[in-house]
Order: C-alpha cells, then structure tokens, then sequence
C-alpha cells in the first residue's frame, strides 16, 4: 500500500474513532433528569423513612397495596 492510501485509510478510522467518541461524551455529560419531573423533597423524606423504618425490603403485590404503603400516615 501506497503512504497516500494509508493516510486516507487512518483519516477514515479517525473520522469514526471522533464520532463514536462524541455520542461517547454527550452520553456520560448529558444531564441527569427525569422525563416525568422532580419529585417534591417532602415526598423523597417521607418515602425514604418508611423504607427504612420497615426494613430493606418491602414487596408490593400491587398498585394498590404500594398506593395504600404511600399514603399511610406516621
């Protein structure tokens, strides 16, 4: 192969090395949010000290039963 043809050949593997590169960086910078919105901080506080207040683990059957956790009082 030529050196002409080589360099052809590294610009062509650098032009995609730079690409993936990109969708590498704005993967890992992109900022951090949920589609659906922020929760409201009393609402974090609550739910995490029930979770703590019943043990690591909690199963909930269903809807219902995680509905009736949330909402129950202190």
């Amino acid at each position: 192969m030529s050196t002409q043809v080589l360099i052809q050949k590294l610009n062509k593997e650098l032009a995609v090395l730079k690409e993936d590169f990109k969708e590498v960086k704005k993967f890992l910078f992109a900022p951090l949010k949920d589609d659906e919105g922020e929760y409201r901080d009393s609402y974090v506080k609550k739910i995490l000290s029930r979770s703590q207040r019943q043990g690591r683990f909690y199963r909930f059957v269903n809807a219902k039963d995680f509905l009736k956790h949330v909402r129950k009082r202190k």
